[in-house]
């Protein structure tokens, strides 16, 4: 009620300022045109003459209704309410699709995050209505993905705190010394873990929350890069000498996480990693000897925080984390099974596959 109050209130302001226009506008007329006509007294007193035998030569009798009707003043009056009655219906459409923005606004605000607006016209409140929608949306993505990275990341985190909180009290016990030293590995494990949590959980929050804005594009050799990361894993990298905009920060964590995920589920082999040049970009692929990848489940696994069957281990971000750096420099992740057994990852940038 106070929305639609507030709405009429404007209209109603809007249809008085234009009357109000008018009738000046119509005062300043009738000024005018009596001072160029009627300030000189020999002058209007001829004209008044003039008019009268006008008005006898039509058979129509002087009268004072009739002269106030004929006069310039009146008749500016009268063009300026038809004009104010013609416009009254365009503004209250106007101020119809204002209060309906208003009342989308004032939902959103109040939390509900599907409110939008019906996009009326062409016209700048069309405009208007328009990126309301689009900042509703985002925001309604965006808020639908904090709370889901929030309730996996609370039952990601329960694990290795567990796991800790049992090596912590192996520790704080009289256990043996094999037990405690076990017990001591473990709980570097699990520590590695939260950390390596932590982080690609605050990338993604990153990633999430500045689509585009995260990404700093510079000139970057693509195969020294992959080669610089595949090093640290002992695997040598072929293909194509590429050249393209991107972020270093990101695509480094990329190609990072497609070769720790081929050494998780393939540990006795080398992973094979190549690079070839597209129209507009390039391909990164890295491919393992593991168990492969379903072809139903092989979108599913970009997913945060899935894993397949039994592999329980990694924190279920890695994935991802590459097709959302993918997706940031214009391109795309997919897998596709290896001949001979296992998968290849690709990491398309610049283009789509």
């Amino acid at each position: 009620m106070a929305a639609s109050g507030a709405a009429s209130r404007l209209w109603q302001r809007l249809w008085l300022a234009l009357i109000l226009a008018l009738l000046a506008q119509a005062l300043v007329s009738a000024l005018l045109f009596h001072w160029l006509f009627f300030s000189d007294p020999h002058e209007a007193e001829i004209r008044r003459a003039m008019f009268r035998a006008l008005m006898a030569a039509q058979g129509i009798q002087p009268s004072p209704w009739r002269h106030l009707l004929l006069s310039p003043f009146t008749s500016t009056v009268l063009t300026a309410l038809v004009v104010s009655a013609v416009t009254l219906p365009l503004m209250r459409r106007l101020t119809h699709r204002l209060e309906t923005l208003q009342q989308g606004v004032q939902a959103l605000g109040e939390g509900d995050l599907s409110a939008r607006v019906a996009v009326q016209g062409r016209d700048e409140v069309a405009q208007l209505a328009q990126s309301f929608n689009t900042a509703a949306s985002r925001i309604e993505a965006l808020m639908r993905s904090h709370k889901s990275l929030l309730a996996y990341t609370s039952h990601e985190l329960r694990t290795p705190l567990t796991r800790l909180r049992l090596s912590l009290e192996t520790l704080a016990g009289p256990a043996p010394v094999a037990a405690r030293q076990v017990a001591a590995r473990a709980a570097k494990q699990d520590l590695a873990e939260l950390d390596a949590l932590i982080d690609d959980i605050l990338l993604s929050s990153r990633l999430d929350a500045a689509p585009g804005k995260s990404v700093h594009l510079e000139e970057l050799d693509l195969l020294a890069l992959v080669a610089e990361e595949a090093a640290r894993f002992d695997v040598e990298v072929h293909g194509d000498w590429i050249t393209l905009q991107g972020d270093e920060r990101l695509l480094r964590r990329a190609v990072r996480n497609l070769l720790d995920n081929a050494q998780r589920h393939a540990p006795g082999s080398t992973p094979q990693v190549s690079l070839s040049a597209v129209e507009g970009g390039g391909i990164i692929r890295v491919c393992d000897q593991g168990p492969g990848v379903p072809p139903a489940d092989a979108q599913r696994i970009f997913e945060p925080f899935e894993r397949l069957g039994e592999r329980g281990d990694g924190t279920g971000l890695g994935l991802a984390l590459v097709r959302r750096i993918a997706r940031q420099h214009g391109g795309e992740a997919r897998c596709l099974p290896r001949p001979g057994g296992g998968s290849c990852f690709e990491i398309w940038l610049g283009r789509k596959p």
